[in-house]
């Protein structure tokens, strides 16, 4: 009677803590070099990007993701510098992106970026697994 109860409570706890471990967000981050690769492809398929077009987001986009990762590891302590230093990677990586688009593909991407928070907000956002 004792193996069973203890069998029963052994099951339920590792039932717990495997139902626990798939509730956590996420996974592991992707490297910088797997975020742009993610999101020039994603860009290159919405914008229809020319292969000279791809190359250079390419460049721009593995730059940014570094810079982010840096920001990341170096400014756990301080959200605030980090969110400022953020933007200002945004502005510096939008700037480029303005120089490589056309003046369609830009407005493009504007809409595209402006569409981000909007779904954040309403609660639309997958998660990595349900993309």
């Amino acid at each position: 009677m004792k193996s069973i109860i203890r069998l029963v409570a052994i099951q339920a706890f590792v039932f717990t803590l495997g139902y626990a471990g798939m509730a956590q967000p996420g996974g592991p981050r992707l490297s910088p070099e797997e975020m742009a690769e993610r999101q020039t492809t994603q860009l290159a398929e919405k914008l229809e990007l020319d292969e000279a077009q791809k190359s250079k987001v390419q460049e721009i986009n593995l730059a940014f993701a570094q810079k982010l990762k840096a920001m990341r590891e170096e400014g756990r302590d301080n959200r605030e510098a980090m969110r400022e230093k953020r933007e200002t990677a945004q502005s510096e990586r939008m700037a480029q992106l303005k120089e490589v688009l056309s003046e369609e593909q830009f407005k493009a991407f504007e809409e595209i970026q402006s569409e981000r928070p909007e779904r954040s907000k309403r609660g639309d956002r997958k998660g990595r697994r349900g993309r």
